[in-house]
């Protein structure tokens, strides 16, 4: 029945902070969110310098702010590789690396602060935080970075002095506020420290490493693109190298406390599932269901992963529905993509259920399919095998479930025939999660890999219209059409996420019901 709207309110309210052994609510942050930070990044920097080498020094830039309509600034999100290195979520900052220099062999430089400035913008990092937060000692102001690279680059010391590069300005705040200026802190001779970087530098064997992407006029990577073009307009004689390859192989593996850190995010997570089991009543709206899972993200101060897909009735079969504008009824399936980041790392989750909380026949046959497709994935998630390819990969052995049950239901003709079967599953069933919702990744799995496990199906009612017009399709066509009608509007799709270990993967969210008979029992349960 639907929910009367005081009701609802008071629900909003009280958000079930009582654990009564149905209602569970996402416990605190793991400890080693905070007193392992420095270790774990630390750890990250002495990577990176150990693949550099001593000929390399790598520049990594913070995000920069973006604003919309001259005036409103976007929520600020700091570039990953940086955050991964740093933790620092300033903007304007900068990270240099430099295995081969003295005793200053990483330092960031911070844009400048001052009162007037945070009177508009808030608070800006200061020196002694940056230390404490990502266990850097040495600490610049941004002002001071382009004497460091006129003296790292001799060669470009004209063009950098005459043009400052990307970062090397004061602000970083938002909206680019002035106020009143405080002198820099003591610049070191760059010289001495970074002796034997700029000997390379001389005899043009410095290798430059930075967040080059492969695509032209990458918005988020506007500065070291920039930068790269000076340098190389110059014949300064320093390679170029993209770090994107070794920022990415240290960002798949993840560390204990990463893994924990995700574990939170899908605790947090799970509980907004509750509350959409809950609330998901016919009459209630799409965006309602978003709005319950977002409020829920905040209040364990977090966010969202990624926007939320909250898709009722046909909407279930667009893989990527973000309206969230229609209202749900009895009869509909409702598939919920949403998931938590928290403290930067993503979770990926997808539940569909009954918004009358119980399936129908059609909807059961359909669900039970994909459930067992995901139990098949879930067996090749190990060490060795790979996300796509054969039958021992993850893709493989859903796939081989999807024919299978696609032909003993009637929905296609030839039991081995992976095209037919990519007509109700078109995407990948497996991507890296972590600082991205789609992270760094590898095609053979390792331990401390943590990936999704998605099989999904889709009948599209205009699905088989739009199949190529050639006489196999429409045979095809044809053949299934009788059986499609009982199942078009259907759409499931079941994700988790799956730590991969020495042994059998760990399903990190087991905790969110999933197979059939417990959805129903738990839609029951949080509905009374």
């Amino acid at each position: 029945m639907r929910f009367p709207t005081l009701f609802l309110f008071v629900l909003a309210v009280t958000g079930f902070a009582a654990d009564t052994g149905t209602w569970k609510v996402a416990p605190p942050p793991p400890a080693s969110w905070q007193n392992g930070r420095v270790s774990d990044l630390t750890a990250r920097r002495k990577a990176v310098m150990d693949q550099l080498g001593e000929r390399g020094v790598a520049i990594f830039y913070a995000a920069e702010p973006r604003n919309y309509a001259g005036d409103v600034d976007w929520p600020f999100r700091q570039e990953n590789d940086f955050f991964y290195l740093t933790g620092l979520t300033q903007p304007g900052a900068t990270l240099v690396l430099a295995p081969a220099a003295g005793k200053i062999k990483e330092m960031v430089f911070l844009p400048h602060s001052n009162p007037a400035q945070e009177s508009w913008t808030g608070h800006m990092i200061t020196p002694a935080e940056a230390r404490e937060i990502a266990g850097i000692a040495n600490v610049y102001e941004s002002a001071q970075l382009n004497g460091f690279l006129s003296a790292l680059i001799p060669r470009a010391r004209a063009i950098l002095t005459a043009d400052a590069p990307a970062g090397a300005g004061r602000g970083g705040g938002r909206g680019g506020r002035g106020g009143a200026d405080t002198p820099a802190p003591a610049t070191p001779n760059w010289t001495e420290e970074f002796a034997k970087p700029i000997e390379f530098s001389t005899k043009q064997e410095l290798q430059l490493y930075m967040i080059l992407p492969a695509r032209p006029n990458a918005v988020e990577y506007r500065r070291e693109q920039e930068f790269a073009g000076k340098i190389a307009s110059t014949g300064a004689g320093v390679s170029l190298k993209d770090a994107t390859t070794i920022l990415g192989n240290l960002r798949r593996i993840k560390s204990p406390r990463e893994m924990e850190i995700l574990q939170h995010a899908v605790d947090i997570t799970a509980e907004g599932f509750q509350r959409a089991y809950a609330y998901a009543v016919p009459g209630t709206p799409e965006y309602e269901i978003q709005a319950q899972f977002e409020f829920t993200f905040l209040r364990r101060n977090g966010h969202w992963g990624y926007p939320c897909i909250v898709g009722s009735g046909v909407n279930a079969t667009t893989l990527h529905y973000e309206a969230n504008k229609d209202t749900m009824k009895a009869g509909d399936l409702l598939l919920m993509d949403d998931a938590a980041e928290f403290d930067g790392y993503s979770v990926d989750v997808t539940r569909t259920i009954p918004v009358n909380g119980k399936f129908s026949k059609e909807q059961a046959d359909i669900y039970r399919l994909v459930w067992d497709a995901q139990q098949a994935g879930f067996s090749m998630a190990k060490p060795g095998h790979a996300a796509s390819g054969g039958a021992d990969s993850i893709q493989g052995a859903a796939n081989e479930v999807f024919k299978a049950g696609l032909f003993k239901l009637g929905l296609i003709t030839d039991p081995k025939s992976d095209a037919q079967m990519r007509i109700w599953f078109n995407h990948g069933i497996s991507h890296g999660i972590g600082l991205n919702v789609h992270d760094p990744g590898g095609r053979e799995l390792s331990p401390g890999m943590v990936v999704t496990v998605e099989p999904g199906l889709y009948f599209r009612p205009d699905a088989l219209e739009n199949l190529p017009k050639t006489p196999e399709m429409e045979k095809f066509a044809e053949a299934v059409r009788p059986t499609f009608e009982k199942y078009k509007g259907i759409g499931v799709r079941i994700e988790d996420d799956v730590v991969i270990t020495t042994g059998d993967p760990k399903i990190i969210s087991a905790a969110i019901p999933s197979k059939l008979e417990e959805i129903e029992a738990t839609i029951a349960k949080l509905r009374r």
